[in-house]
């Protein structure tokens, strides 16, 4: 183990895991789909090694560390960059606003921006959620927990589909890009990581030129919030036929779901996995329509 990576006072409370192969770190950024025109904000910068990487590919590159005792580290080993900023905050609780703005000074013409991350496992599902509904946002490449990272890709029928794989479904075209075994980072976690990709369909990247800067929330149709209180009582009670979940959590009448069954050519017997996002869409038209 490099000596280097020994010096620095771990925070575990962070989920602080270092990545301590540079061709690892190479690769991620080869697949991140990033060239000399794009703007790309990296979240968690650790100690800047991925950071130095995007820098030689992007345009201009905000980097994001909420431990502030790494900031004199970052500032040291990017000072050789001209094309980045360094930001002391918490993503989440970051005020978006002041990430365009400061892309602003740097050229940003309202063009998406990609996302670049070694996640947290904490907080993974809130940054995912997070991105994927932020409409200046077209790609991200993020390092995640490998069980994450199987349950984002997933398909119907398999243990690893769920909630969490529809919504990935419903923004964007996920693939697994690569499986990073723990013993590549420092401290070695308990657990293997693994890199996904998202692109996100055109629909929900949505910037306005006339007013950029404030356009920073999606909004959502009532389809939206209808289809996923669908899906999420349905993964209620996984185990069960989804015709039973169905009429006990949404108080749906049996013979009216058996009707839709029926229409969708759906067997009385699946479950909530074995249902594709754009079943469960269908399957909304039909309770919407029958139950009108």
């Amino acid at each position: 183990m490099n000596k280097k990576y020994k010096k620095f006072n771990y925070k575990h409370s962070l989920g602080q895991n270092f990545i301590t192969d540079e061709f690892i770190l190479e690769d991620i950024c080869d697949n991140s789909n990033i060239n000399n025109s794009d703007f790309v904000i990296e979240i968690g910068s650790g100690n800047g090694a991925l950071t130095r990487s995007i820098c030689e590919r992007a345009k201009y590159v905000i980097t994001i560390e909420i431990d502030t005792s790494l900031i004199p580290l970052l500032k040291s080993n990017l000072a050789m960059y001209n094309n980045v900023s360094i930001i002391n905050a918490d993503f989440i609780s970051y005020n978006f606003k002041n990430i365009i703005d400061e892309f602003l000074k740097h050229g940003y013409n309202y063009t998406a921006i990609k996302v670049v991350a070694n996640v947290p496992y904490y907080i993974t599902s809130l940054i995912i959620n997070n991105l994927l509904c932020n409409p200046f946002i077209s790609e991200m490449t993020l390092m995640v927990q490998k069980e994450v990272a199987e349950r984002v890709v997933a398909v119907p029928n398999t243990k690893d589909y769920g909630i969490l794989t529809i919504f990935c479904n419903y923004f964007s075209n996920t693939n697994l890009l690569m499986i990073v075994p723990k013993n590549y980072f420092y401290p070695v976690p308990k657990v293997d990581s693994a890199v996904v990709h998202f692109k996100k369909f055109d629909k929900y990247i949505c910037i306005s030129k006339t007013n950029p800067i404030y356009d920073i929330t999606q909004n959502f149709d009532n389809e939206y919030y209808k289809l996923f209180n669908l899906v999420k009582s349905s993964f209620s009670q996984r185990r069960k036929k989804l015709l039973n979940t169905l009429s006990n959590v949404m108080n749906l009448d049996k013979n009216l779901l058996i009707n839709i069954f029926d229409k969708l050519n759906f067997d009385l017997n699946c479950r909530a996995e074995n249902l594709s996002l754009e079943s469960y869409q269908n399957l909304l038209m039909h309770i919407e329509k029958l139950s009108n």
